[in-house]
């Protein structure tokens, strides 16, 4: 005869895994794209605000030696 035994039975669990849902290679693409552009937008405007301030901090040093 075979039995089972309860405590074994009970201490038996399952998991439960989900599968990872995977980008289309469109989207992952557009998404690479749009990464660079942002990058490269806020990179600009870093470095035009460094060039504006180095602009006005030459004139502010350029008016105290006329003085």
């Amino acid at each position: 005869m075979n039995k089972i035994d309860a405590t074994i039975q009970s201490q038996t669990t399952s998991t439960h895994t989900e599968q990872p849902v995977s980008v289309p290679e469109v989207e992952k693409e557009d998404l690479t794209t749009n990464f660079y552009i942002i990058g490269g937008v806020i990179n600009i405007t870093m470095i035009t605000a460094y060039f504006i301030w180095a602009f006005y901090a030459w004139k502010k040093a350029d008016k105290r030696k006329k003085q």
